[in-house]
């Protein structure tokens, strides 16, 4: 059997997720962030999508038939 390797990017996608989660469980117990906070935890969420978003274009890229298209 292969073993599988990450991709290159995902470490840098593990983070950001990892990040998220951790915003998500500090407002379900302890309510609303800082301001400070709320603008970091927006950043990471931003980055996030620009990542999935980056994702989807590569499976488009690669999902085009032999004419180029479907």
């Amino acid at each position: 059997m292969a073993d599988k390797q990450p991709a290159p990017g995902d470490k840098e996608w593990e983070g950001i997720v990892q990040q998220l989660r951790l915003i998500c469980e500090h407002v379900q117990h302890d309510g609303p962030l800082p301001a400070q906070e709320q603008v970091e935890a927006e950043d990471a969420f931003r980055q996030c999508l620009a990542h999935l978003e980056n994702q989807v274009q590569d499976m488009r890229s690669g999902l085009k038939g032999s004419s180029g298209s479907f």
